[in-house]
């Protein structure tokens, strides 16, 4: 009775709505194009095709094999909704675990109530509504359950949810690597990350089984099914990158993805500085000196944008979805920390913790304004409606064994059962060396589809229509009026090139 009257468990419970409204704000037909790809791989996986982009070979064309898995599991035991649906609301769910997190491993996060309580309404109010379809909160979550579980002695569990982040994403073995020299310093020397003892067994050893019962498994199934562990998505952005086309990912975060993140509240006449990073900083500063088991988030961080610019991948804007969630947790620490000292000062006149109740409640719902607004500003985007027009008249007019090719394929994959043809090699593997000079003519030529679907200027489509093989093989059957006035034009092969 006594923990619920706990003001601190309603505010966090009154702060879990948010995500889940958030998901019902969503037009599950208007998801994100590479978001389909991983739902399209869930789709055939509920149906019980196996791991396929709608047909036979299998080929792991998606980041994220954990995330169309349980997916697929949820849309498997509930067939009636559809699984774009389903999709926002499994994120939903882990954006409200996020939300909780800090609070359920306050102690071991060297935490006040308080203080984690504030994290978690942070972590609410900055959410990411425009890529909730995808699984970066499952990222998120299991990123947060291995730290708080690995500072909690349970080393057996972090070294699993740390392999299930692996598999949720390449770059969760990151954190393993983390976990795991931290694990080998503190049976060296008295660990300064208040890491709890594991007597009964080496905690590197527990931690190192615990994470390879996954891996393991996953890696057999993968080497039999796909003929190689790694998902063939890494390779494609980083050819993608290579190729000179796309904006590299560092570029993209330094230039456009932080100076946004921090433009809401920026300084007059200081657009690139504002009071969201100096809570930031505050926050830096405060784990470093008093809470050090969240500075594995931090090294996490800095290793993932170590690793992606040293990879030269291309950058998509869904790549600063962890650094929002790593700099979100630092707010949320400054946040608190600048609580804490209002009511010290203001502890004379006795009116310190409404005065720090204000101050928090103010900048949360400063923070909320964005996310809000993009919950309730409808997300339509005339490419997608395009797509979906497309993907419509190829049900209507084409055969499932007919194959399609273009390079952008998750609405096509999704919403078709065509065997479908990526142009840029996300599915289609042996076209990535090609991608990474350049040449998307190579991959059409050598698997003459049946359609082509051509986006009007395109860069991707030059060898291809511009060949005279082309105009002799292909003919246009349907136009679909694209994103900017541009046409999309279905051309269907009459003869073989």
């Amino acid at each position: 009775m006594e923990r619920l009257l706990n003001p601190v468990i309603w505010v966090l419970v009154l702060a879990s709505f948010f995500p889940l409204w958030a998901a019902t704000r969503v037009d599950p037909s208007m998801l994100g194009d590479d978001a389909l790809i991983t739902l399209t791989y869930a789709k055939n996986l509920a149906r019980g095709d196996g791991f396929v982009f709608n047909h036979p070979p299998p080929v792991l064309g998606t980041t994220t094999p954990l995330y169309a898995i349980v997916v697929a599991a949820v849309g498997a035991g509930i067939p009636f909704v559809d699984l774009t649906t389903l999709a926002l609301f499994v994120s939903a769910l882990c954006w409200v675990g996020v939300v909780w997190c800090c609070y359920v491993f306050r102690r071991d996060f060297l935490l006040s109530e308080w203080r984690a309580a504030i994290v978690g309404l942070v972590m609410a109010a900055t959410g990411w509504v425009r890529h909730l379809e995808m699984e970066a909160y499952l990222f998120a979550l299991l990123l947060m359950i291995a730290t708080g579980l690995f500072f909690r002695g349970r080393f057996f569990a972090a070294g699993f949810v740390s392999a299930l982040l692996l598999l949720t994403r390449g770059e969760g073995a990151l954190l393993f690597g983390i976990l795991f020299t931290l694990a080998v310093v503190a049976e060296r020397r008295e660990s300064r990350f208040q890491l709890e003892k594991d007597r009964s067994r080496s905690g590197v050893l527990s931690l190192s089984i615990g994470f390879a019962i996954p891996v393991l498994a996953w890696s057999l199934y993968a080497q039999v099914t796909f003929g190689g562990v790694l998902p063939n998505t890494l390779a494609a952005k980083v050819a993608q990158g290579a190729s000179g086309l796309w904006r590299p990912f560092l570029e993209q975060l330094l230039g456009v993805w932080m100076p946004s993140w921090g433009r809401g509240m920026a300084l007059p006449g200081v657009p690139a500085f504002g009071l969201w990073y100096l809570l930031v900083v505050v926050g830096l500063v405060v784990v470093v000196l008093r809470h050090r088991p969240l500075l594995v988030p931090v090294a996490w961080m800095v290793a993932y944008v170590g690793g992606y610019s040293l990879l030269g991948v291309a950058g998509y804007p869904w790549y600063a979805l962890p650094v929002y969630f790593v700099v979100s947790l630092l707010l949320g620490v400054g946040l608190g920390s600048a609580a804490a000292k209002v009511v010290r000062l203001c502890h004379r006149f006795r009116w310190g913790a409404i005065a720090s109740a204000v101050v928090v409640t103010a900048v949360v719902l400063w923070l909320a304004v964005p996310t809000v607004g993009a919950a309730l500003t409808p997300r339509t985007s005339q490419r997608h409606l395009a797509y979906s027009e497309l993907a419509r008249w190829l049900r209507d007019h084409t055969e499932p064994a007919e194959s399609v090719a273009y390079h952008e394929i998750g609405y096509l994959g999704y919403y078709t059962d065509n065997r479908i043809v990526d142009l840029v090699g996300l599915v289609t593997p042996d076209i990535t060396p090609h991608v990474a000079i350049g040449d998307f003519a190579w991959g059409f030529w050598d698997s003459q589809p049946d359609y082509l679907v051509h986006l009007e200027t395109s860069k991707f489509f030059a060898g291809i229509v511009g060949d005279r093989r082309f105009a002799r093989s292909y003919r246009p059957v349907a136009r679909v009026p694209g994103d900017h006035g541009l046409r999309l034009t279905v051309y269907r092969k009459t003869t073989v090139p």
